[in-house]
């Protein structure tokens, strides 16, 4: 099979889908959709919000402005550790990935509170 004729074979299923839907209405397309996927990402915020775990917590007294000034510390530090792995002064190892996951974190609850807000 060719590449050209793989690609084609691929897209099948995405194509069966969209038989029937006008291009404005497709997923991904003009505002309707837009405003779909906005309205079910806050229904996801709010159920996360519901069911979060220990480490998202201890961020939950924070405000937007709150959350925004952890990040940026997260990310200094992330920064710092980055250069001390270069020269090999890292002393523990998994700090970096502890905070990429913090980092990850902070975006995350960022972004639900600008949805729900």
């Amino acid at each position: 099979m060719s590449k050209a004729a793989h690609k084609v074979k691929k897209r099948e299923p995405y194509r069966a889908k969209l038989k029937g839907r006008s291009p404005a209405v497709a997923p991904g397309r003009g505002t309707w959709a837009a405003r779909e996927a906005t309205q079910l990402n806050v229904k996801a915020a709010l159920a996360l919000k519901k069911v979060s775990s220990p480490a998202v917590r201890e961020f939950d007294k924070f405000d937007l402005e709150g959350l925004k000034a952890q990040l940026d510390e997260a990310r200094k530090e992330l920064f710092d550790l980055r250069f001390r792995k270069a020269t090999g002064q890292l002393e523990n190892s998994s700090r970096p990935g502890i905070l990429r996951k913090r980092v990850a974190r902070l975006l995350t609850l960022i972004r639900q509170k600008e949805l729900v807000s």
